[in-house]
């Protein structure tokens, strides 16, 4: 595997439509003055419910999924209580600490983990005989991991990031006035109905605004960015980056090893795009939802922006200490 064409690779194809999306919104704001608030409540009142009903409703599932979604469910909890840990250490307030460990815990999977699955598990060294018999269950395995991702960040991710702020009563009426929270089970239930939802009317505007929350959700995040001076080289924001762009592959590697080593055998394609999958940035939702919840704003952008950009260099790492930590032969 060549490191650096897999650098390259992912800077062009992963890294660059990014940062265009997110220019675009920047340079609005510098001319226009975009009303932030009018883009949050757009995101996450009707483009990111149809974007997770979406994807809920199409993923594809079956018994393998589990044990991926368990062991993806074990790194989220041992994220929480490191953050919680080294946020505590650093003297943050209990609302800081909250974004912090949004931060860490959540990761960009639903927007880049799907096209960094495609690109590495259709490429050498996964290519055999010229197919690409991998790239199935990679694919499966990334959108196990995004279910545990898009609910838990969507739920319990609005919850957290009122602490400090909000009672916990108050905090739990914020979480279920949000729509995402019965966009997923609401997909779940569907995916039981005897006839496909694709051909029904009401689809082709779920599409039409599904498609639309990335680019606007990168918007707003470059609206933010041009309200936010920058600096990813504070500690509180490197200490941030590390802990997601580092030390949650290297947990996510420890716990695929502990559970093969306890429970069974895993086969070595979903064992790897854990930790791939893990070694994602932050999740540009932890912005917004940073924004809507008035919790930290400025450093949940700056992790956001940090872990992307420094990503393009850890995550090509990751991806060959995964291939040569679980190999295929």
């Amino acid at each position: 595997m060549n490191l650096l064409v897999l650098i390259g690779h992912i800077f062009m194809n992963s890294m660059i439509p990014i940062l265009i999306l997110i220019g675009v919104g920047f340079i609005l704001d510098r001319k226009f003055k975009l009303d932030l608030y009018t883009l949050s409540k757009l995101n996450f009142y009707i483009l990111l419910p149809t974007f997770i009903f979406r994807a809920m409703y199409e993923a594809k599932l079956n018994s393998g999924t589990l044990e991926i979604v368990f062991v993806a469910f074990c790194v989220l909890i041992l994220n929480s209580i490191l953050s919680d840990i080294v946020g505590r250490m650093q003297g943050y307030d209990v609302a800081k600490i909250g974004t912090l460990k949004n931060c860490v815990m959540f990761n960009n999977v639903g927007n880049m983990g799907v096209a960094l699955a495609i690109f590495v598990f259709t490429n050498v060294p996964y290519v055999i005989d010229g197919a690409t018999p991998y790239a199935n269950l990679g694919l499966v395995s990334v959108v196990s991991i995004m279910i545990i991702q898009t609910i838990s960040s969507n739920t319990y991710g609005f919850y957290q990031a009122g602490a400090g702020r909000l009672s916990p009563r108050d905090a739990l009426k914020v979480v279920f006035h949000m729509p995402m929270v019965y966009a997923i089970p609401m997909a779940l239930l569907c995916q039981l109905l005897p006839f496909d939802l694709h051909g029904l009317f009401f689809f082709a505007p779920l599409n039409i605004f599904a498609n639309a929350f990335v680019g606007v959700a990168m918007i707003a995040l470059g609206v933010q960015i041009n309200r936010t001076p920058l600096n990813f080289f504070k500690l509180d924001v490197m200490l941030a980056t590390t802990l997601r762009l580092v030390i949650s592959p290297i947990i996510a590697a420890a716990m695929t090893i502990l559970f093969i080593k306890f429970y069974g055998p895993m086969h070595p394609i979903a064992a790897q795009t854990i930790i791939i999958t893990y070694s994602v940035p932050t999740a540009i939702n932890m912005s917004l939802i940073a924004i809507e919840m008035k919790n930290n704003p400025e450093y949940a952008t700056q992790i956001v922006m940090g872990t992307t950009i420094l990503s393009a260099v850890t995550m090509p790492l990751f991806i060959t200490i995964a291939y040569y930590l679980f190999p295929l032969y």
